[in-house]
């Protein structure tokens, strides 16, 4: 190699590249990789995550010189991201951001509680609620719900499951005191196939719509799910990244929400889907 060349090639590896750069873990189901790059108009390099944490942070330390903002997709890739020094984060898919330590901008897996609420009153002419949440993983996101709810003049009724066993013993009398049940993102009972088989179960027994807010979840048996829709969510990602949080947590709700309804599971209850406002 020439000396011209070996200059060449140590510039190339020391000066960043232009781009944002977007952090993902190696699997992602959602849609929001993609979207994001395309609401950065595919210019974007994308830094897959290896799950070697020291080969991860080597890598995001040279991708990410001179960035000034740095998108992180799911929680895993907005915990390494806080290795990127100097650089704001902007998350997507982050179920709850109190679970992760990163200061940045959280753009929420729900959409607006306003409307959820709005939705939850005017459509399924709720008056109650139940929304089922393990405390350790979801409890500022109850909170949230519960204050909203109050706003919209619905009653959030929390149904704590920190076991199995107390899932099989709460979700029955709930049921008997709300008109809906709610699950909550990223929890233990909406990441069991089995927990979230046993409150379908229950709730069609019971005639009561589940409610939740990932488009997959209606293919397992709930009557329907309030989706922020991932483009939606993008472009409040790059809307953000114009003043990028560099100090604490701000966390951002998207005004589209999208209602995705499982045919099926509607019928079981005796629920028309269109009656339910389904869109998909």
């Amino acid at each position: 190699m020439t000396l011209a060349a070996r200059l060449l090639l140590v510039a190339s590896l020391a000066a960043p590249a232009t781009g944002s750069v977007v952090l993902k873990p190696r699997s992602e189901s959602f849609g929001l990789t993609d979207a994001i790059v395309r609401a950065l108009s595919g210019e974007a390099r994308v830094v897959e995550l290896t799950g070697d944490d020291l080969a991860d942070s080597s890598r995001l330390a040279r991708e990410s010189k001179g960035q000034r903002v740095l998108f992180a997709v799911g929680p895993k890739s907005a915990e390494v991201a806080a290795e990127a020094r100097g650089a704001a984060v902007v998350s997507l898919g982050v179920a709850n951001p109190a679970q992760v330590r990163t200061p940045g901008t959280y753009i929420s897996f729900y959409p607006r509680l306003d409307k959820v609420f709005e939705y939850l009153r005017d459509t399924l002419k709720a008056k109650a609620v139940g929304f089922v949440f393990t405390p350790a993983r979801n409890r500022e996101i109850a909170l949230g719900f519960v204050k909203a709810g109050e706003a919209a003049g619905v009653a959030v009724v929390p149904v704590t499951v920190n076991s199995t066993g107390d899932l099989y013993r709460s979700v029955k009398p709930a049921l008997g005191k709300v008109d809906a049940l709610l699950l909550a993102i990223g929890d233990p009972v909406t990441t069991s196939r089995e927990s979230v088989e046993y409150v379908v179960e229950q709730s069609q027994a019971a005639k009561k719509p589940t409610v939740g807010f990932l488009e997959g979840l209606t293919r397992e048996g709930v009557t329907l799910a309030l989706v922020a829709p991932p483009a939606a969510m993008a472009k409040a990602a790059t809307e953000a990244a114009q003043q990028p949080q560099t100090v604490g947590k701000k966390r951002i709700e998207v005004d589209q929400m999208q209602v995705v309804v499982s045919r099926k599971a509607a019928e079981a209850i005796g629920a028309n889907p269109e009656a339910l406002g389904a869109q998909r």
